[in-house]
């Protein structure tokens, strides 16, 4: 099978690692224990940007009030819930296709660096990607397009053969800023019709079918 693209790039949390319960799980606890009543229901209509952009736009923190949180997140994250990461059904799959035909990879997501390699790395993967960036990696975090341009740099690909692949609004709207030629979003935590209004071109149910839209017989 042939690649429709040259280069890819996937976020990580919900696209390619079955973080999802996880995240959310560490959010509510430790939002709540900082005294913000908070539920399920709305972390997810804000889930997507760095923490202390929900906690801004969901609680309107600024980013002082915001940053003690964020950081006990980040330690609750990596101490209890990252060592529980596991690959979604299909990732291993999509991957070894990808790595079979050659075909360079990146992840960029809206964790800090050292979060997203340490995942990587939990999932065995470290040696499939040639970049992992961070929300602190370039100068803006997802859905600026500057992470993933970053990225292709490194991959040495250009936008217009290049694919992202993700979840949320913030990576339809990435891929859509940095002019990709084709931005997958995965239905789940958003459905089609929202992924498509901030910026994917294609959207499949799950990495199977994202597997199907990137090959052609």
């Amino acid at each position: 099978m042939r690649p429709h693209y040259r280069s890819v790039v996937f976020d990580l949390d919900g696209t390619l690692a079955d973080t999802e319960p996880l995240v959310l799980g560490c959010m509510l606890e430790t939002i709540n224990a900082h005294g913000h009543a908070v539920d399920e229901e709305l972390l997810l209509k804000y889930i997507g940007p760095p923490l202390p952009i929900m906690l801004h736009n969901m609680l309107g923190l600024d980013l002082e009030q915001a940053q003690p949180i964020y950081m006990d997140y980040l330690r609750r994250y990596e101490d209890v819930y990252m060592p529980q990461t596991r690959p979604l059904p299909g990732a291993e799959s999509l991957l070894d296709a990808l790595g079979e035909a050659n075909v360079p990879l990146a992840v960029v997501t809206n964790k800090r660096e050292d979060a997203g390699r340490k995942t990587v790395a939990l999932l065995e993967w470290t040696e499939r990607f040639e970049t992992i960036i961070g929300a602190d990696t370039a100068s803006d975090p997802k859905p600026h397009p500057a992470p993933l341009l970053h990225a292709l740099e490194i991959l040495e690909g250009e936008p217009e053969s290049a694919v992202m692949v993700g979840d949320t609004e913030s990576d339809m709207g990435a891929g859509r800023n940095a002019g990709f030629a084709g931005v997958i979003g995965i239905i789940g935590v958003r459905d089609e019709e929202y992924l498509r209004r901030f910026g994917a071109t294609h959207t499949a149910g799950d990495l199977a079918g994202v597997q199907k839209l990137l090959f052609e017989a």
